[in-house]
């Protein structure tokens, strides 16, 4: 049923989230529109892959040399050279995330990061829109991401950089197995993946949350008993949008974590951990998309910053944020 504050449930005791509704599909650019949206994408994810690692890796090494020199501490955006690249990447972009659940927003450097990420050890599972994402999940997470060989050739001399900073962990899709996965993964802390399998932004229904298709990469969390923590993060698409031939250089993202991890130690069998992810990606999901609605459509952005993230898990279900369970 629907209640009056528009929070969906499916019977009385289960947690309540704010409706999504899915928007009309957004018309695909035809004819020369399209074709010069291309263009100008191609030219930009040439410039970011192609020369900008190099400036990256002067900029790290430059940067790091004087903070040894200073003793001042490494910010996040300067831990690997793959970090200043990504960070140079969306500040270049204009990139902002709203966060439901400190209801800051911002565009500075470490402030793009989830907050208190670097204290989190397990398993990230992030909502995947198009190849802005291998970008933009990386660096909030400030993990390596789980990424197709293909996806990673696109993307040239960054790809490459993401590797040696072992960044990236490449998988060839039907070639690669889910025991060589979960070995690549060991040697990780944190590291994030897409569970719904593919880019779906574009396609019908887009904006409303599917089941998680990624079985194979959940029964490696569930195995390893790692916790996992959901973190959806709406508009990324609109950063880079390879399927309408676009890129942006002024967006806002709309972020939500879930207000603890779902831990495998806290479920008897795989199906019941998998029950427990769908449940919890599906309310994050809705928190994420209900603040872009709220703001975009509603004007209030304002507002919503000055509530200091009233939609919050901690302020709706009464919990520790996000932030301070992660440990």
């Amino acid at each position: 049923f629907v209640s009056a504050r528009g929070l969906v449930c499916t019977r009385p005791s289960t947690m309540c989230a704010p409706a999504v509704h899915a928007p009309p599909i957004e018309p695909k650019p035809s004819g020369l529109w399209f074709a010069l949206g291309m263009l100008f994408l191609v030219l930009d994810q040439a410039f970011w892959g192609l020369p900008m690692p190099f400036v990256a890796l002067f900029i790290w090494a430059t940067s790091r040399a004087i903070l040894a020199l200073t003793g001042y501490e490494v910010p996040l955006w300067l831990v690997t050279p793959w970090d200043t690249l990504c960070c140079m990447y969306l500040r270049g972009h204009g990139v902002r995330i709203l966060d439901a659940d400190t209801g800051a927003s911002t565009g500075a450097a470490d402030g793009l990061a989830i907050p208190g990420i670097t204290s989190f050890r397990g398993v990230l599972l992030m909502n995947h829109r198009s190849w802005g994402d291998f970008v933009v999940d990386p660096y909030q997470g400030h993990c390596a991401v789980v990424a197709r060989f293909a996806a990673v050739a696109v993307t040239c001399f960054a790809g490459v950089l993401g590797r040696l900073c072992s960044r990236v962990i490449m998988i060839e899709r039907g070639k690669t197995s889910r025991a060589q996965l979960l070995d690549m993964c060991r040697s990780h802390d944190r590291y994030l993946i897409f569970p719904e399998g593919t880019r779906r932004a574009g396609t019908p229904g887009s904006d409303l949350p599917v089941a998680l298709a990624g079985v194979g990469g959940l029964k490696n969390i569930w195995e390893s008993r790692r916790d996992a923590l959901v973190v959806i993060t709406a508009n990324k698409e609109r950063i880079v949008n390879e399927r309408h031939g676009r890129a942006s250089y002024n967006t806002t993202l709309y972020r939500a974590r879930a207000a603890a991890p779902v831990r495998p130690s806290e479920h008897a069998t795989f199906e019941e951990f998998h029950a427990a992810l769908e449940a919890t990606w599906r309310e994050t999901w809705a928190r994420a998309y209900a603040l872009r609605d709220e703001c975009e459509r509603g004007g209030r952005v304002a507002p919503y910053l000055a509530a200091g993230g009233r939609n919050s898990a901690a302020s709706r279900l009464g919990k520790t944020p996000a932030s301070k369970e992660m440990m």
